[in-house]
This record gives structure tokens, sequence and C-alpha cells, in this order.
């Protein structure tokens, strides 16, 4: 025996509950595409900064300079933190007859108050060891010159790296885009 009367749980009938819950999974489609788009493209955003900014010093003037001070310390931030080996590199050089004084090794920033002036930030003893070898006290080299800005400088290019890893971030930001895409283009079946 058929019951043509509605339900009572659902009192427009089983239609509506199945058109509710397809609106439902199609809005929670839309809003995990939209998300991994997002968060896919915010990502490529990031990691394009370092890019960029490691190219920025492949156009910068290069100065010949001498390293004045060539020192490394360890740091511990807490009780159960790593041991950390910052190393101080300070190198003058001259430009249009004024000097300056550099003390960044690359185009890296480190937090902190405690990070002012450290050159490079490692746990490992043996890259600390390494840089030091490298630029010790004394030795004249050749820096990189911001020529906007005379007193912004580089021992070394920072690393271009960060471009060959773009197409995963791109992964995301592309699924989440053809998630969206096939809920829209999709025609709603009777």
């Amino acid at each position: 025996m058929q019951n043509d009367e509605p339900s009572r749980l659902n009192p427009a009938g089983p239609a509506h509950a199945v058109g509710a819950s397809s609106l439902s999974a199609r809005l929670f489609k839309i809003g995990i595409g939209v998300t991994l788009m997002l968060a896919g493209l915010a990502v490529t955003a990031l990691m394009f900064i370092p890019w960029h900014r490691s190219k920025e010093t492949h156009t910068w003037t290069e100065t010949p300079c001498v390293i004045t001070e060539s020192y490394a310390r360890e740091a511990q931030s807490g009780d159960f933190s790593q041991t950390s080996h910052r190393v101080y590199l300070r190198y003058r050089y001259v430009i249009d007859g004024r000097e300056f004084t550099g003390a960044r090794w690359r185009r890296i920033a480190f937090a902190g108050e405690e990070d002012e002036g450290v050159s490079r930030k490692t746990p490992h003893a043996a890259q600390a060891k390494e840089l030091l070898e490298k630029y010790p006290e004394g030795r004249a080299t050749t820096c990189l010159v911001n020529p906007a800005a005379p007193g912004d400088a580089v021992l070394e290019h920072q690393t271009t790296a960060s471009i060959y890893t773009l197409w995963w971030p791109m992964l995301f930001a592309v699924g989440g885009a053809g998630m969206v895409w096939s809920v829209l283009r999709r025609k709603d079946r009777p």
C-alpha cells in the first residue's frame, strides 16, 4: 500500500529533502574549493617573495669591501630549545667617497631583538664555522650594494630555489578552482 501523504518529518516531501541535501553538498564543495584555491594562491605568493628579493640583488653593484668583524655565538632561547649558532659579520665598503658598514650575509632577516645584527643563524655549528672561514676578519672581498640605497648591502645572493617549487601550491589552487568549476557548470537533474 502506497502512502500519497507528504512525510510527517518533511512536509515538503522527499523531493525537497534531496534538493536541500544536494544544495548543501554543492555549497560545501564550493567552500572547500575556494579554500584550497585561496590557500594555494597565498602560499604561491609567499614563495614568490624570496625569489623576487633574490633576483633584485643580481642587479646590485659589486663593490670591494673588507671584513672588519667575524665571530659566532651560541644561543638557546629556552630550556628545551635547540642551540643556535649566530654568526656576526661586519664589512666596510666605500660608495661615492662615503664609507658604509654592512652586516648582512644574504637578504635574510631574522626576527627578534636578540637577533639584531645577526648575519646568519643556524642550528649547525659546521655551517657557522664554514661561513667564518669563508669571511675571516681582515679579508678583502666584494659585496653587493643596492644602487638606490647604498647603505643596503649583502655579501652573497640569496638562493632562487623557491621558484622551482611554485608548482606545488599551484596544484592546490588549480584543484580548488576545478572543484568550484565542476559545481558551477553542473546542471541540476530532475
